[in-house]
């Protein structure tokens, strides 16, 4: 693992010619151990597992060419899209009912077929809201943050943003709601505000440095985030 995290780091070429690269070169070895361990820990531990049929289609998507793979690959994406777009997780505490798919193309041509939590649109501003929440604590668990500022960081590099062919400037934003919380606070408002939020809800001094390290980098990303008890 470690020599391929090495290999990884110092790769040069888009991330499109290292999937080709080891779809070719790693790939069918890496099926074929698979295939033998499955086969070994079975006969180690008594147990039986489902039968090889199942890895044997997955390669032989590879068999038949990579484009194959990559629209079957498309096609489950855009399932599981359409899937989370109806989901609504205890972890997601949402003031509207506007979770709405986004597609990301990339300069390559590939697509990414992703949810966003909410989105807000007022003229030609669209603002798409990721939201976290905790139910027993006073924030999300770091986890759940670190997944939203992924998508943050997504959402800040969007370029030709449309709907129904219509242009809109994207603005990320990151929500994080918790009923043990009293007020709330939101980048823009004052130093003093701030430090009134932490006093009211007697957040501790982990908590505080994680706010404070999340507005840094909302700061160097232009990235709004609320925190809030709704």
């Amino acid at each position: 693992i470690i020599s391929k995290i090495n290999e990884i780091s110092n790769y040069y070429s888009s991330a499109l010619h290292w999937n080709l690269k080891e779809i070719k070169e790693t790939l069918p070895s890496l099926i074929q151990n698979v295939k033998d361990h499955y086969s070994e820990i079975g006969t180690l531990l008594n147990v039986k597992f489902h039968n090889k049929n199942g890895i044997d289609r997955f390669q032989k998507q590879f068999d038949t060419g990579f484009q194959t793979f990559m629209e079957t690959s498309r096609k489950k994406a855009k399932e599981a899209q359409n899937r989370e777009q109806l989901t609504i997780q205890p972890k997601e505490i949402l003031t509207t009912a506007t979770k709405a798919k986004i597609t990301i193309k990339n300069f390559l041509g590939g697509l990414y077929y992703l949810t966003t939590d909410e989105i807000e649109i007022q003229e030609n501003k669209l603002y798409l809201i990721e939201a976290k929440h905790s139910k027993n604590a006073k924030l999300p668990n770091i986890g759940d943050i670190k997944d939203g500022l992924l998508k943050m960081i997504l959402y800040c590099n969007l370029k030709n943003v449309k709907i129904s062919d219509k242009n809109y400037i994207a603005f990320p934003i990151l929500k994080l709601t918790s009923s043990k919380l009293l007020s709330s606070y939101k980048t823009g408002n004052s130093e003093e505000e701030k430090q009134n939020f932490f006093e009211e809800n007697k957040l501790n001094k982990k908590q505080i440095n994680l706010i404070n390290n999340l507005l840094i980098e909302s700061n160097v990303n232009n990235i709004k985030i609320i925190i809030s008890n709704l």
